[in-house]
């Protein structure tokens, strides 16, 4: 079967403005390469102001990230049309700016991965007095490098859309005519129920016919069942049984089975086997059926994997997981514990609150309890356990037996542990900086102290050095006054009398 009749579909309340007629049967001519109908594009407003011209072979490159290619275009805007190089050397600082990043340390990581796909090579180039500047210099590349394996153009890219496309659909034909081929044989094989249009046509869940219907009659003995002959008839030679045919699924489905494996808690999805198993699919399927969208399932699988303590499950200490397949059924498949079709784990859907099937429920089950009335299957095993709420901050997660004494969950308890102990690291090193900087007043204070001290010894030691000072220029200038007295008196013996008198 063609994918037309589902883009027929997607399309079916009209079509986009720019869709000149509708299209009844469109086929790889009518389709765009984005499968939907023909999309017209039209050149807009002509740019009076300079421009770049980016390569396609850019635009198409899968690995390149938007801000790095938005980055190679302002580099190869920068690139000077009036010399015969491809060299720009535009700041970092600048380039951030043009890009709209307050800080310039957000360009480095978009360089770094235009260098490594090739686009772009980077040279340091020193300049100024002795060398000492350096700035960088970006050669831009406008060709792909010789090892580079994808798309040039857009034509090569819709003529590979198109090839693989038109791959995609002979292999679905010609799997769909194999099974179709193998479903004949069987009905034909000596082990089915019957030659005639009675048979009952082989069953594309279980890919296989149903070997335990009646064969019609009118093919046989009137009245009598050929169940016996066909059962003989197996034993001397079985019929090879037709394969499983796979389930074809629409393009929403596949979405949707895909979002929801996207979803799974990196744990789990290192527990999964690498394959899709079937019962996973089916089960996201039947979660569809009952109305779920894909967005829905994941906030699902989310909200189960804390709450039925599969996360728990797989802590240190902790019990496990057995089964990851039947772990990752249990949590997609819908439940089929409130008659409601809107309640969802105890929430109703559209209105966003407690579900009232499911309080009835829960205060009937606490009446029973009370009474008495435990189910057959329970009555063996004791006392049910006990159940919990846990009294941490912002949690409420239940628990399932003895209530611990602190009535922490383990993730909490974990959590406050480790919460601690960052407390009490960040008091010890909080002590340790006050005494570091209670030492380092207490070294400042006596070293100044101590230099006080050597100053005022040094001013003490001076002060005793001038005294001593003035005492010898004191006895020198006695004596020079004493040994002038006496030339004096020596070269004029009249004046002794009068000295004398002074005296």
């Amino acid at each position: 079967m063609s994918d037309s009749h589902d883009e027929s579909e997607l399309w079916a309340d009209g079509l986009p403005e720019d869709a000149d007629e509708a299209v009844d049967d469109p086929t790889d001519d009518d389709l765009d390469e984005l499968d939907g109908p023909p999309v017209e594009f039209r050149r807009g407003r002509r740019s009076r102001f300079p421009f770049a011209m980016t390569p396609q072979w850019v635009l198409l490159m899968t690995e390149l990230s938007h801000p790095a290619f938005r980055l190679y275009c302002l580099m190869l805007a920068h690139v000077s049309s009036e010399r015969d190089d491809q060299l720009v050397w535009p700041h970092q600082k600048t380039l951030a700016k043009m890009m709209g990043y307050s800080r310039k340390a957000s360009v480095p990581p978009l360089v770094k991965l235009l260098v490594k796909l090739e686009l772009v090579e980077v040279d340091e180039k020193r300049y100024g007095h002795n060398n000492s500047r350096r700035r960088n210099v970006y050669t831009v590349h406008e060709e792909p490098p010789a090892h580079w394996k994808g798309w040039a153009s857009l034509k090569e890219f819709y003529a590979a859309e198109k090839a693989e496309r038109k791959a995609a659909r002979a292999a679905e034909q010609k799997a769909a005519a194999a099974a179709s081929k193998a479903a004949a044989k069987a009905r034909k094989a000596p082990g089915s129920t019957g030659q005639g249009q009675d048979a009952p046509a082989p069953s594309p869940e279980h890919g296989k016919s149903d070997e335990t219907a009646p064969a019609g009659r009118g093919h046989g003995e009137p009245g009598v069942s050929a169940a016996p002959a066909a059962k003989k008839a197996r034993k001397k030679a079985p019929a090879k049984k037709a394969g499983k045919p796979g389930v074809r699924m629409s393009r929403e489905q596949a979405a949707a089975v895909a979002a929801v494996e996207a979803a799974w808690p990196a744990e789990l999805a290192e527990l999964l086997p690498k394959y899709r198993p079937d019962v996973i699919r089916d089960a996201v399927l039947e979660a569809m059926a009952f109305g779920r969208s894909a967005d829905q399932l994941v906030e699902r699988v989310h909200r189960r994997w804390s709450l039925h303590g599969y996360s728990d499950a797989l802590l240190p200490g902790g019990k496990g997981i057995g089964s990851p397949v039947g772990v990752a059924v249990g949590l997609v498949r819908p439940s089929t514990d409130c008659p409601d079709p809107m309640c969802e784990d105890g929430t109703t859907i559209h209105m966003n609150d407690a579900c009232p099937k499911c309080r009835e429920r829960r205060i009937d089950r606490k009446a029973d309890h009370r009474a008495g009335r435990v189910p057959d299957q329970r009555k063996d095993r004791g006392p049910a356990p006990e159940w919990w709420t846990c009294e941490g901050p912002d949690c409420e997660k239940p628990g399932k037996g003895e209530r611990p004494e602190d009535g922490l969950c383990l993730p909490c308890r974990e959590e406050m542990k480790a919460a601690t102990e960052r407390l009490a690291a960040k008091f010890a090193a909080d002590d340790a900086e006050r005494q570091r900087r209670a030492d380092v007043q207490w070294q400042e204070l006596l070293e100044e102290a101590y230099a006080e001290q050597d100053a005022r010894e040094e001013r003490a030691a001076e002060e005793r050095a001038a005294t001593a000072e003035r005492e010898r220029q004191r006895a020198a200038d006695a004596a020079e006054s004493e040994r002038i007295r006496e030339e004096l008196l020596r070269e004029h013996p009249e004046l002794a009398q009068y000295a004398q008198a002074r005296s």
